[in-house]
């Protein structure tokens, strides 16, 4: 081999140790999916957090992980009809039942990049999970329904 050709391949080992290291620092789940929708790669945080291992995940369609639990609608609709004809979507409100997790409300966060040294196309998707909020925004709205209601009575 080369010296040339032995220092790219240094290089391309070294980005891909790089970026996977960026990627396990980020708290929050995250996804790389290639352009086809197969699993690039998650972050230690997605394995962790839905329960799912890299063997199980990577190479596979998005909504083909967990025995089709990411086979959402919604999440269809933002990956085949928003995501082509924009470059990122913000703040995508989803809930799903998780056979595993339970059911979660979570912020979606996506954008397309391009690779343009070996022309890939690629989607990195990031997920908060925002359940205890919704619930605790839930909770006080009852207590105000119900302090409302305890008001109306004191009047009558």
């Amino acid at each position: 081999m080369k010296y040339k050709e032995k220092m790219k391949e240094l290089d391309i080992q070294d980005a891909l140790e790089y970026t996977e290291r960026i990627i396990n620092t980020v708290h929050d789940p995250l996804i790389i999916l290639f352009e086809d929708l197969k699993v690039a790669v998650a972050s230690r945080s997605f394995y962790q957090f839905f329960k799912v291992t890299a063997k199980e995940t990577e190479e596979e369609f998005i909504y083909e992980l967990g025995n089709r639990q990411w086979d959402i609608p919604r999440l269809r609709h933002l990956l085949e009809d928003i995501l082509p004809k924009h470059t990122s979507f913000d703040n995508f409100e989803i809930e799903h039942d998780f056979p595993d997790i339970g059911k979660r409300t979570m912020l979606l966060n996506a954008c397309r990049i391009y690779l343009k040294t070996n022309r890939t196309k690629l989607i990195i998707l990031t997920i908060k999970d925002i359940s205890e909020c919704k619930e605790a925004d839930e909770l006080r709205a009852k207590l105000t329904e119900l302090e409302d209601k305890l008001k109306n009575t004191h009047h009558i």
